[in-house]
């Protein structure tokens, strides 16, 4: 599968996820765990593990630096609101 537009071409999977389910630093490495939410043949949605992201330290902050990019650019678009009560889990 050829990677999206704006992003490197790597020949890799992806991983989709609806939440992070879990945040460590172990040995060395940020881990994130990503779950997803998927719907049985019942029609049932359950919350099922996706994947992990294992992150150097620079690794963790070059991600956070572009995230927080990304999420002040949705906001100036009107696509999300930054407002405290919202980023309250």
């Amino acid at each position: 599968m050829t990677s999206p537009p704006g992003l490197p071409e790597f020949d890799l999977p992806m991983v989709f996820a609806d939440e992070v389910a879990g945040l460590g630093f172990q040995a060395g490495t940020f881990r994130v765990a990503l779950a997803a939410n998927v719907v049985d043949e019942t029609g049932q949605s359950h919350l099922t593990k996706s994947g992990f992201l294992i992150l150097s330290p620079d690794a963790m902050l070059h991600l956070r630096s572009q995230v927080d990019q990304m999420l002040l650019e949705l906001a100036s678009r009107g696509v999300l609101n930054l407002r405290p009560d919202k980023l309250d889990g």
